[in-house]
């Protein structure tokens, strides 16, 4: 068992073996204390201290301080994440409250990783699902996976998971899977909806206000972002917006708004330009 554990550790912040025993030493101080949260056999009351009590203290311990860390990054990712961003998005505009509210798309998801991503056709563990939200929703690059951000940004998701059951998805996790409707989505009546409710907070042309962010233009996240598939922003929009008036709009309202938002012109999907430079490069090959 001790063995699995530590293999899952081991998966859980690194994405390919084999593992350079520098880079374990590297977090030797506070890698240990990221299992603790996760290792009880179910659910238990919490009895760490709130992220409000830490920001307050003038000493914290390695881990703690990847946690404080972490939280910042989340919650002001211009200012700490800036090197790996290419957006003025952050992580806490998606993940709301600070990946603390359910059906916010909540970060207490530590136990789920390592698991098979679709999106990448690979397993995933999640330091690397956290360098990818670098890359697609804050349009970005992938920064190294012992990056400092990304270390951070898993402990402060080790810190919120803790009591959950590893292998076990937390309650209110993602955004909820909407009912089939029996209509597709429809932008025009989404816009007439957006204009209504979400033009106050988002701007008349989505370019966001001050403290909210961008729905599209250079600014919002790309084509490749999670939230540019019409249904999960949906599920997204129906669950949590208007901010306070959640789940006024109706199924069929939040799929419209959400269908109207992503088809505006936003940045393209990262990995569509490289298979567009790898066919440029084998025509060019051909035509010599």
């Amino acid at each position: 068992m001790i063995f699995q554990m530590i293999d899952w550790l081991i998966r859980l912040f690194f994405d390919n073996y084999p593992y350079s025993l520098k880079k374990l030493f590297k977090l030797r101080s506070w890698l240990p204390l990221l299992l603790l949260p996760l290792s009880t056999a179910g659910p238990v009351q919490s009895e760490q201290l709130p992220i409000e009590n830490l920001l307050q203290r003038s000493y914290l311990d390695d881990y703690y301080s990847n946690v404080v860390y972490g939280y910042r990054i989340v919650t002001e990712t211009e200012k700490y994440g800036a090197r790996y961003t290419g957006n003025s998005l952050r992580c806490s505009n998606c993940h709301l409250n600070a990946g603390r509210k359910e059906y916010g798309l909540p970060l207490n998801v530590a136990g789920m990783y390592p698991k098979w991503r679709s999106k990448n056709g690979r397993r995933n563990g999640i330091g690397l699902r956290i360098r990818e939200c670098f890359v697609y929703s804050l349009n970005g690059i992938m920064p190294p996976e012992d990056a400092p951000e990304v270390m951070a940004v898993a402990a402060y998701i080790s810190y919120l998971s803790h009591g959950e059951t590893i292998g076990d998805a937390p309650a209110g996790r993602g955004v909820p899977t909407l009912p089939d409707t029996g209509y597709d989505p429809n932008p025009a009546s989404g816009k007439a909806i957006y204009d209504q409710k979400c033009a106050a907070c988002h701007g008349p042309n989505g370019q966001g206000i001050a403290h909210m962010p961008p729905l599209w233009g250079m600014n919002a996240y790309n084509e490749g972002a999670g939230m540019a598939g019409v249904h999960r922003a949906a599920g997204f929009i129906w669950a949590n917006m208007p901010l306070g008036q959640e789940r006024t709009l109706s199924h069929q309202q939040a799929l419209d708004v959400a269908a109207y938002i992503n088809m505006q012109i936003r940045p393209g999907d990262p990995r569509e330009y490289k298979l567009l430079k790898l066919f440029e490069t084998i025509s060019w090959f051909f035509d010599r």
